[in-house]
């Protein structure tokens, strides 16, 4: 039992590092189609989306709890 514990427990952590090395790969991609906005207020929201880490974006990502 403790074998197939650790086993679980190193793929979530291996899932983990594999959606942080997507989202950072894709934030090239991301970039790029803000150069193609011609509105610079959009464009830099473009960026800041865009420029975003990981953290952030899944803080942003978590439910929100009701009063």
């Amino acid at each position: 039992m403790p074998k197939l514990t650790l086993t679980t427990l190193i793929f979530a952590l291996l899932q983990g590092c594999a959606a942080e090395n997507v989202y950072n790969a894709a934030q090239g991609a991301r970039l790029n189609e803000c150069t193609k906005i011609a509105d610079n207020a959009q464009r830099a929201r473009c960026y800041d989306s865009a420029t975003q880490s990981y953290e952030s974006y899944g803080q942003g990502q978590q439910p929100k709890l009701k009063d």
